[in-house]
């Protein structure tokens, strides 16, 4: 099974959107499941149901700071741009597929059709970071 099924398997299991697109990464970013299902539990339904930015890209901008960060605090520039760029091409792409990246936005309802569901974005977004990160 590839990842971005695997998201879409832990989103019908009770993650949240966040949570299923990055938790599928746990092994590129060498970080247990458990711990990147907390860090992104708060962005969910477009954080914290604001219907903000979609969960699932926001939980792929966390996997294109972990895997691009140095973590370097004493010196925090020395990634930051590149990270902020990588995080940027990722929301770039994923809104051209999804049509948004506003999950309001995304869930408005066109002719009665929702724009793209959560199940796909979620797809969308796993393969998104996979493209752009080079996973």
């Amino acid at each position: 099974m590839d990842r971005a099924e695997r998201a879409d398997m832990l989103h019908r299991q009770g993650y949240n959107c966040a949570q299923a697109a990055a938790c599928v990464f746990a092994d590129a970013v060498e970080m247990d499941e458990a711990t990147l299902y907390k860090v992104t539990e708060g962005f969910g339904a477009g954080m914290g149901t604001g219907r903000g930015v979609c969960g699932a890209v926001s939980g792929a901008a966390v996997i294109a700071g972990l895997l691009n960060s140095d973590g370097n605090t004493a010196d925090p520039g020395n990634t930051k741009a590149a990270t902020t760029r990588l995080a940027g091409t990722i929301q770039r792409k994923f809104a051209e597929q999804a049509q948004a990246l506003i999950c309001r936005e995304i869930k408005t309802r066109n002719n009665g059709q929702m724009f793209t569901s959560c199940t796909d974005c979620i797809k969308i977004a796993v393969r998104t970071a996979e493209e752009v990160l080079g996973l």
